[in-house]
């Protein structure tokens, strides 16, 4: 039977080189033959193939159109529950039950399929990065065999993965190929409204408000129609945003007083915390600080103790450095880095170094220069050059109330370079 895309998709994710898979088993020559599914191999190369690999060879499935027919339903279904409902824990009960029950089909097609959902689960999980990674590369070498539904996908993932790691930039280049052949591809009403909605979040991110507005409504639009209330607040939370980033203050509180009706009317308070959040950015950005505290504090006590609080407790102890309020800037941060360990988990290691930035800034030795050199390395790993911008200047002026005027003034260039680049300007005419 056909089981070449197998082999090569776990010896690719093992990072294995066929030399050393192949070796007391078959030629390496052979083995490429048998990945490219142009030879099929006797059952006992089969067995020690995949016995070296970890593989259980009694989950082979012989070609029968009925099964894989009813797999690819059940899989599809999974597919749009996980992705529309935006719920982690259904995420992580899909991932489970379709790693122990999923059968390895000679369909190699559907196997790509199989892989592809299952690693937009783990994105939306957002465990081990580093697997994912590795998930991805070895997806990669498929590519050539995939059809349009499946590059879809795989240019999906490619984009979340960037995304949720930090890296804008690729993301950014990930969504436009997207975009560029989105009327190609055969999308489902509800991918696109997905998509739309994903879309929204990507423009906002770069400063292109009006059109991630034009397509949240489009989002809205279907969601509203399909009684999908959850997903209507958050197209609301979105436009909310987008009214405040465009100093619509008013109807960004209009958006979010929306949101939270949908709230109370149809028993959706797990969702009061984020609304509180941006209620809280929105007096930060009128520079409220007191009330803006006070929805933060909301918004916390409303939330589990999860990644979802880290956003808030970093705007928490931003507000309270407004204000010189260094006990609880300082609290809140400490809180910040226990909860980072506690979570474990790497996706957020930039909340790790602006608590210890904040931390280390109001505590009574004051700013530690490796602290801040640290954050300010990483965030240029990370590219971005708005915390770069923000962080050098912090230690710019640290340098130059500590009389150190040739490393403060180092530091300022710096912080100028990297707001050119985050102004998206040249030169200084163009500011």
């Amino acid at each position: 039977m056909k089981i070449g895309h197998l082999i090569r998709a776990e010896r690719v994710r093992q990072d294995m080189k066929q030399i050393v898979l192949a070796k007391g088993i078959c030629t390496p020559s052979y083995l490429s033959k048998i990945e490219r599914n142009q030879i099929e191999p006797s059952e006992d190369i089969t067995e020690m193939l995949m016995e070296r690999l970890g593989m259980d060879p009694g989950k082979l499935q012989e070609n029968d159109e009925e099964t894989e027919l009813e797999f690819e339903k059940m899989l599809m279904e999974s597919y749009r529950l996980v992705i529309t409902s935006r719920d982690m824990e259904l995420a992580k009960e899909k991932i489970d039950f379709l790693e122990k029950n999923s059968p390895w089909f000679e369909n190699d097609s559907l196997h790509y399929t199989y892989l592809l959902i299952l690693l937009r689960f783990r994105l939306i999980v957002g465990k081990d990065f580093n697997e994912m990674e590795k998930e991805i590369e070895a997806l990669s070498h498929s590519v050539g065999e995939f059809d349009a539904y499946q590059m879809y996908l795989f240019k999906m993932n490619n984009a979340l993965y960037y995304y949720n790691s930090g890296i804008q930039k690729k993301a950014t280049s990930f969504f436009q190929e997207i975009m560029d052949n989105l009327e190609k591809i055969p999308l489902s009403d509800w991918e696109k409204a997905e998509f739309h909605y994903t879309i929204s979040i990507i423009y906002i991110a770069e400063g292109q408000i009006f059109i991630a507005i034009e397509y949240i409504r489009k989002a809205l639009d279907f969601f509203m129609g399909n009684l999908m209330m959850k997903r209507v607040l958050e197209c609301y939370i979105i436009i909310g945003i987008t009214r405040k980033r465009t100093e619509q203050f008013p109807e960004a509180l209009e958006a979010y007083s929306k949101a939270m009706q949908i709230c109370e009317e149809f028993n959706l308070h797990s969702e009061k915390g984020i609304i509180y959040h941006n209620i809280g950015s929105l007096n930060s950005t009128l520079r409220n600080s007191e009330q803006a505290i006070e929805y933060f504090l909301k918004s916390i006590e409303s939330k589990s103790e999860n990644d979802e609080m880290m956003i808030t407790i970093f705007c928490l102890i931003v507000e309270y450095s407004k204000l010189n309020m260094k006990k609880n800037v300082i609290h809140w941060a400490e809180g910040g880095i226990n909860l980072y360990h506690k979570l474990n988990d790497e996706s957020l290691i930039s909340y790790f170094h602006h608590f210890n930035f904040y931390k280390s800034l109001h505590s009574e030795g004051g700013l530690s220069v490796e602290i801040a050199e640290l954050a300010i390395q990483h965030f240029k790993e990370i590219q971005d050059f708005r915390h770069i911008n923000k962080y050098c200047i912090a230690l710019a002026e640290w340098y130059y109330n500590n009389r150190k005027y040739k490393l403060s003034s180092s530091y300022y260039r710096e912080a100028n370079r990297y707001g050119y680049i985050y102004n998206k300007v040249e030169k200084w005419e163009d500011l």
